[in-house]
This record gives C-alpha cells, sequence and structure tokens, in this order.
C-alpha cells in the first residue's frame, strides 16, 4: 500500500461543514471514552455547529489548517491571535486553539507535522509566543506538546457539559 500524500490548505467559508464534522468526529475520538455522554451532546453546539464553524472561519484573527491525505481531511488546527489570557507572558502570541487527528491518524507523525506547520506560521507572521490548553488528564497530548517545547504556565476551568475540568494554559517561544 502506498503512503498517501499529505498536503496542508487553508481553511475556506466553504469547509464549514466539513468542520463541523471532522471537529465533532476527532473531539468524540479523543475524550468520549473518559467523559459521559450527557456531557457530550451538551457541548457538541458549543464548540462544533455549522453556525460556529462558519463564523469562526471568518474571524480576521482566526486561521484554519486542514490536514488532507489523498484529498481526504484527516486533521486541523485552528490558529488565533487575538488577545490572551492573562497566564501567557510574551510579546505578540498565537494561539493553536485546537488541534485534532482522527484516532486512525495519531502516532504517525501528522501530529509533528501540524506543529511545525504552526510554528512555521507564528514565525513568519511575527509571533514570539505560541500558547494553548490542553486537559490534565490528556498524558499522551501533554507529552506531545513537552516534547515541543511547551511548558505549563497556568491553570483554568474548562467547561463540558455539566462537567467543570481542569485545562492547563501551555506555551513556548518560537
Amino acid at each position: 500500500m502506498n503512503k498517501p500524500e499529505i498536503i496542508f490548505r487553508d481553511g475556506t467559508p466553504a469547509d464549514a461543514g466539513m468542520l463541523a464534522a471532522l471537529g465533532w468526529q476527532t473531539f468524540e475520538e479523543a475524550f468520549g471514552s473518559y467523559n459521559d455522554p450527557e456531557d457530550m451532546l451538551a457541548f457538541k453546539p458549543t464548540m462544533f455547529s455549522l453556525q460556529l464553524q462558519a463564523e469562526e472561519l471568518a474571524e480576521q484573527e482566526t486561521e484554519f489548517v486542514i490536514a488532507e491525505a489523498d484529498g481526504v481531511p484527516v486533521a486541523y488546527m485552528k490558529l488565533n491571535w487575538d488577545a490572551p489570557p492573562a497566564a501567557i507572558n510574551g510579546h505578540r502570541p498565537m494561539q493553536i486553539s485546537r488541534l485534532f487527528l482522527l484516532q486512525h491518524w495519531t502516532g504517525k507523525g501528522l501530529g509533528d507535522r501540524l506543529m511545525q506547520v504552526a510554528l512555521d506560521r507564528a514565525r513568519r507572521w511575527g509571533h514570539q509566543v505560541v500558547w494553548l490548553t490542553v486537559w490534565s488528564k490528556n498524558e499522551r497530548a501533554l507529552c506531545f506538546y513537552k516534547r515541543h517545547g511547551f511548558r505549563i504556565v497556568g491553570e483554568l476551568d474548562f467547561y463540558l457539559g455539566k462537567d467543570v475540568q481542569l485545562d492547563y494554559y501551555m506555551q513556548r517561544k518560537v
């Protein structure tokens, strides 16, 4: 079997439906088995509705990057450069708001490639700091981000339905 060709492209308004579906699928694959199904379903419209994806794609301070394998979307990330929370220190910070892969692609280097795209864009756009949030119980993601030079700089509450979870702020210099 041939290795699929991976390309990265910017999201467009036409991607709203695909991002709503891919976003939910990747989120559910990553977190569904750790959370109450009712909380997951309550959270879905707050993050992965078609309308919200369309609004986010139109934001001036946001860019989506979509990874396609042989033309099929398999991962994406959302980059933001609006005002950061107080826990983030540094000049012109950029947030990796989402970095999600279909479960089948986890552990195959695609996350590393997406991270490199994010860091390259941060450099090109003049950002000096990249930051993100991650669930405190997501050990795989914590290891991934630490391997890429991120360090924990604060904590926040994340609401998934009725469940309040502890997330970490992480950042690194570009």
